[in-house]
């Protein structure tokens, strides 16, 4: 987990809105051993680590923004940007008022806050260039993303006190926020408000309802990762979630050898699932060659003539598998096509491993997000799939186009799995259409 910090000296001017000159401050923002805020300054022809700002627009866009930072996740964005008002909602540049932000994008994941920067791109003349860019997100856990953001608000206010601005709408924003999160019937409207990608009072009751008797019979972490999922459904979202749970699908009883010991608090998603994937090889005794589907089934208790007849409902945006009420489990699959069909096994697979553990009758949920969960399961599944260490043994040095293409059909995985494996474990470059966002940010 990450260190996020927001640092500022005051440095205040005469402005018409008091409220914006007077917190005015030099500011720095710091993650890890990057500064976000690193700048070249085009006039004076310079480079700092701070950004001569107001504060009063970045508290307030924190407050404004309080909810659904903390509990909307990132819709899937390979295909397509967010919906703007979720943009408005976790791109720090919406707090704007004149100022110039870094590109940062926030989005929350289960216990913490995922961070994501660009550098200024392009030929653009602008008065400031940010030049720190991240290759991936980080994350901050949660309860420190929430004690820095509550200081710089807190900061803003007493500032605005000190100077005699007692009444500004951060200050009755921030009034707000703080009675809901000490009403706990409040505080979880708020937040299922946010999961469903509404502000404050602005779901209507009976989808709050709805909402909560799902939520009740699925988890809360199973239904924020459907919510995420079809968020692009809208105002018919929670029907499309309750649609795909209800749906009929195959009874499978998972095998106790899937009970891993996976818990680790200090290494990434991704490094989990490697370690968890290689370790469920090795019970199975098989480390190295490709494997059968029978195995694939077996492990989720499925029988083979299950999917001879099965097809996947139009259209669905994530696969859940959840207790059938009679002891076993009932799987709802998405792909039809026999390799992405095996992948999506083996996702199950590494999210029930994941689940296990954290409670007896999970929901297991694979979709199109970059929330920990599903990086957890596409590593979990390539990695137990097509071993990395196997897969470069096979290549024998040669990563040409065709070899890569044998290779995939050797282990019965996509050539983009292959890809992903090689450029993970530095076999082949990184490439990144997106500069190391989760989305064109220009789009």
């Amino acid at each position: 987990m990450s260190e996020f910090h927001i640092k500022h000296e005051w440095s205040s001017y005469d402005d018409a809105m008091a409220e914006v000159g007077e917190t005015t401050a030099r500011v720095g923002i710091f993650l890890d051993g990057y500064c976000l805020t690193k700048n070249h300054d085009i006039f004076s022809k310079t480079v700092r680590d701070q950004i001569h700002v107001s504060l009063y627009p970045l508290a307030m866009w924190f407050a404004s923004s309080w909810w659904r930072l903390h509990y909307e996740v990132l819709p899937d964005s390979a295909r397509k940007s967010p919906p703007h008002d979720w943009r408005m909602s976790h791109e720090m540049v919406a707090a704007n008022m004149g100022f110039m932000w870094p590109q940062l994008v926030f989005s929350p994941d289960s216990d913490s806050v995922q961070v994501w920067a660009q550098a200024s791109q392009g030929e653009k003349e602008e008065a400031v260039r940010f030049l720190t860019g991240l290759s991936h997100a980080y994350s901050v856990p949660k309860d420190q993303f929430t004690r820095e953001v509550s200081s710089l608000i807190g900061d803003v206010i007493a500032r605005l006190h000190e100077v005699g601005c007692k009444d500004s709408d951060l200050a009755a924003i921030w009034g707000f926020i703080s009675e809901d999160l000490n009403d706990p019937a409040e505080r979880n409207k708020r937040r299922l408000e946010a999961v469903l990608g509404f502000d404050p009072e602005g779901c209507p009751e009976d989808l709050i309802l709805q909402a909560i008797d799902l939520e009740d019979r699925i988890g809360a972490e199973a239904f924020s990762e459907l919510a995420g999922a079809y968020a692009s459904d809208a105002g018919s979202r929670l029907d499309a979630m309750q649609s795909l749970i209800q749906a009929e699908g195959m009874k499978g009883d998972p095998d106790n050898i899937l009970s891993l010991n996976i818990e680790s608090a200090t290494r990434e998603p991704w490094e989990i699932a490697v370690s968890a994937a290689r370790d469920l090889r090795k019970r199975l005794g098989d480390t190295a060659g490709p494997l059968d589907n029978s195995i694939l089934y077996g492990l989720l208790g499925l029988r083979d003539s299950s999917f001879k007849d099965w097809i996947p409902a139009s259209r669905a945006k994530a696969s859940v598998a959840g207790p059938d009420g009679h002891g076993q489990m009932k799987f709802v699959p998405r792909r039809a096509h026999p390799v992405a069909q095996r992948f999506e096994l083996a996702r199950f697979v590494g999210d029930y491993v994941r689940a296990a553990k954290r409670t007896a009758e999970p929901w297991l949920v694979s979709a199109d997000l970059s929330t920990a969960r599903q990086k957890f399961q596409r590593a979990f599944a390539a990695e137990f799939l097509c071993p990395v260490k196997s897969l470069v043994e096979f290549l024998n040095g040669d990563f040409s186009e065709g070899a890569l293409e044998i290779a995939a059909d050797h282990f019965s995985v996509s050539e983009r799995t292959v890809d992903s494996l090689l450029m993970n474990n530095g076999y082949l470059p990184r490439y990144s259409t997106n500069y190391g966002m989760p989305y064109g940010l220009a789009s």
